[in-house]
This record gives structure tokens, sequence and C-alpha cells, in this order.
């Protein structure tokens, strides 16, 4: 073996040594990608590769978030290597959706796994969490829009994905990318609209969280959801609770 490779060695076995007995957060960020790279690139120094991906994209949510073409155009990575790391964001929401993640225990709870899902797009994107009686996850879906900074969400899609789960407690989400966190007056008639649809299917709207990379703001905490009118009332009394719904949702 040449001395470089020799070396080379050496360093690739005492970082995995590291790894072993402190875990892969003892390790900064350019040697966790250093090491991840290991197995996609065994015959290279992958040391000033980690550099190159952290400098050309400018942090580590940045590389994993890079579509594969831009990370395999990085010098010294490899196709695969490259769509090893892109695939990482897509399991690590696995890993949070796991049969022993199911429940989930609050708003914080479903607010980090939306952040995890969509909070770092560049674009806004739109996001469904459908849950049993129990607050158990039954479905997670993801819709993009082709605006930056605009997302529209579809009642009927959203009551179809209800129904076709058998969901009794929906959560939605989408992203403000760069922007404030607080909601427009579009976001709260057209949750407080979605509430009132999903009532008559027997579905209950929990929140609408908007969320950004690390942060999030629930429409619900902030009193911006109006309790939904009840259509088993007699058509008279109906018709008054849905007049007292509108005035209510004017207010907020």
């Amino acid at each position: 073996m040449k001395t470089g490779e020799a070396l080379h060695a050496g360093h690739r076995t005492r970082l995995r040594s590291r790894v072993r007995k402190y875990g892969l957060d003892s390790l900064e960020e350019h040697e966790q990608l250093e090491y991840l790279l290991y197995p996609f690139i065994p015959r290279k120094d992958t040391n000033p590769i980690a550099h190159a991906l952290l400098s050309t994209f400018g942090s580590m949510r940045r590389v994993l978030d890079a579509t594969p073409a831009d990370l395999a155009a990085v010098k010294g990575m490899t196709e695969n290597a490259a769509l090893f790391l892109s695939t990482l964001p897509s399991l690590y929401t696995t890993y949070l959706n796991s049969e022993k993640q199911k429940e989930i225990k609050g708003i914080r709870d479903a607010a980090e796994r939306f952040i995890a899902l969509i909070g770092a797009k560049d674009k806004e994107h739109f996001a469904v969490m459908c849950l049993d009686e129990r607050g158990y996850l039954l479905k997670m879906t993801e819709h993009t829009s082709a605006a930056r900074n605009k997302v529209a969400f579809d009642r009927n899609k959203i009551a179809s994905e209800c129904v076709q789960c058998g969901a009794k407690i929906v959560l939605i989400s989408h992203n403000h990318p760069g922007g404030s966190l607080s909601p427009s007056d579009d976001d709260v008639t057209a949750t407080n609209r979605l509430a009132q649809s999903l009532r008559v299917l027997g579905v209950h709207l929990a929140d609408h969280i908007i969320v950004s990379d690390r942060e999030y703001y629930s429409l619900s905490a902030h009193g911006c959801l109006v309790e939904p009118v009840d259509i088993d009332r007699p058509p008279d009394q109906f018709a008054e609770d849905l007049l007292r719904w509108k005035e209510n949702l004017k207010r907020v």
C-alpha cells in the first residue's frame, strides 16, 4: 500500500472509531459528510469532497436538499453518492412517521413532522396529516405549487384523502419560504371553510400549521379557527348558526 493510501485508510479507521464510541453527532459537519460518503467513494479521500459540498451549497441542510444532478456536479462526487445524500431527508421523514412514532402527541409533534417534510422547501408546499380518532397517524401527503410564494389547497382533494383512509382528525400545513410565519387573511378564511367542509364528513380539522425550516405558527393556538357549524341542527337553527359562523370569521 502506498504511503498516501495508508494515511487515508488510517484516517477512516480513526473516524469510524469516533462514531462507534461517541456517535455521529460527535463529528463536525464536514466530518459527518466525509463519513457518509465512505461506502460510495471507497478509493478517494472524501474530506476535500465534504468541504467542497459545504462550500458549494452553504450548509448541511442545503447539501441534503440539493438534487442528485447538482450534487454530482461537485468535484469528486459520484452518481451513487449524490443519489444517496439526496434521499436522506425523505428517510428522516419516514423515520419520524415509522410504526413506533405513529401517535401525534400534540401540535409541537405535528409541527416538527411538517418542518421535516416541507419546512426547508424554497417554494410553497402544502401538506396534509390524517389521523384516526385516537390521534394516530394514518397518512401524510405533500402537495407542490408552481408558484414560489403562493399555495392553494383543494378542499375536494383533501376530503377525498380523508374518506379513503378513514380519517377522523386532520392537520394541514404549508411553508413560508424566507417570510413571516403570520397567516394571511386568505389563509384564515380558506382554513375555516375547509374546516366547515370537513365537518360534513365527520372529520375535525385540528389545526393549520405554517412552518419555516425551524419555526412554526399554529392557527389554532392563536385563535384563528372558528368552530364549524353542526349540520345536524334543525334548518332554522343551522341557518342562524351559519350566519353567526360568518360573523365570527370576519372578527377573526
